[in-house]
């Protein structure tokens, strides 16, 4: 462990409680920045009706075939 020593000065006790609790409180707070600061987030929380597909994601037709000569190539001259 690379930091190891870490708890010669600190307690396990009270370390290990005090990280957890600021990973959470950090967890929490950027959590209510993207509710705050975004429109799109609210919206998915809430269960909002599905958009439409755009023309892109439409399905697509399939492409036609062109017939190809039916004469043959001319043999090349020598």
């Amino acid at each position: 462990m690379n930091q190891g020593k870490v708890w010669r000065v600190v307690n396990p006790t009270i370390g290990v409680p005090l990280f957890l609790g600021a990973v959470a409180l950090t967890s929490l707070f950027v959590h209510y920045q993207l509710l705050k600061t975004t429109q799109w987030l609210p919206a998915y929380y809430q269960g909002g009706p599905k958009a439409a597909p755009k023309a892109a994601d439409a399905t697509m037709a399939a492409p036609t075939v062109t017939a190809q000569s039916a004469t043959p190539a001319a043999p090349a001259k020598q």
